[in-house]
């Protein structure tokens, strides 16, 4: 489930923020994309293409998963496990390109903080992507750097990006956490911007809610239990709508 600070959040459907461009296992040119498992299983391969997450990146596997199966996996999965288990390494997928990021957290920079490597895993964020760096950051701290933290200047100026690709991404570090009350101001009218959550996710639908409606929906709403009847699947947020926040109670 896609967490929050230390509280489970419903689970999401992802899709793509604020960052750049797109590369390899590597962070460099980052793919504009986020996928919650609810997202990535519509890509199984039998109605749409077939992706699958390794370490926290998706690849396009549609060529190797024929109707949406390979040697006993099914596409739309995370198959971190399996690789391993099969004795298979990054080397398999090396040559694929990474075209979005699989998220587990959906963090604040406020909750980021509660993830410094003491009682929670050390989690550091860079181009508001979140890693683990469980295996880089010993007893929460590196280099002179603390974990917990937004470290994209640190990084840029210091490191090279096989310290990023070292780490698994786990999540996007967001600018809003707002209440059902509090996203209700999103309305997209009078110059407002216009927001919509789906399953906990905040989404920033400005550009195709006009005047905060779209379809017949208005914005500054939880619209987890409309967009199936809407005939909207969720590649469509992944396509098309940054994710700006989180829900809470």
């Amino acid at each position: 489930m896609i967490r929050k600070s230390l509280r489970l959040v419903v689970f999401v459907l992802v899709l793509g923020l604020i960052l750049l461009p797109a590369s390899a296992l590597g962070h460099g040119e980052a793919p504009d994309r986020f996928f919650a498992p609810e997202t990535l299983a519509e890509f199984d391969g039998v109605e749409e293409a077939a992706y699958v997450a390794y370490r926290g990146r998706i690849f396009d596997v549609s060529d190797a998963f024929e109707d949406g199966t390979h040697a006993g996996h099914e596409a739309g999965q995370d198959l971190t496990e399996e690789v391993y288990e099969a004795g298979h390494g990054p080397d398999v997928l090396e040559d694929r390109e990474v075209i979005g990021y699989y998220l587990q957290y959906v963090l604040t920079k406020e909750d980021l903080a509660e993830y410094d490597g003491s009682d929670n895993p050390p989690f550091v964020a860079v181009d508001n992507i979140i890693y683990d760096a469980s295996d880089v950051f010993e007893e929460g701290t590196h280099a002179g750097h603390e974990a917990g933290q937004d470290l994209s200047e640190e990084f840029h100026g210091r490191h090279g990006e096989e310290n990023l690709e070292a780490m698994p991404v786990v999540g996007v570090l967001v600018a809003y956490e707002l209440t059902e009350e509090e996203l209700a101001e999103y309305d997209g009218r009078e110059g407002r911007n216009a927001f919509v959550a789906v399953d906990g996710i905040i989404y920033d639908v400005t550009e195709r809610f006009a005047d905060g409606t779209h379809g017949g929906h208005e914005a500054g709403q939880d619209l987890s239990e409309v967009i199936g009847a809407a005939g909207h699947s969720r590649t469509v947020l992944s396509n098309y709508y940054p994710v700006v926040g989180v829900l809470v109670e």
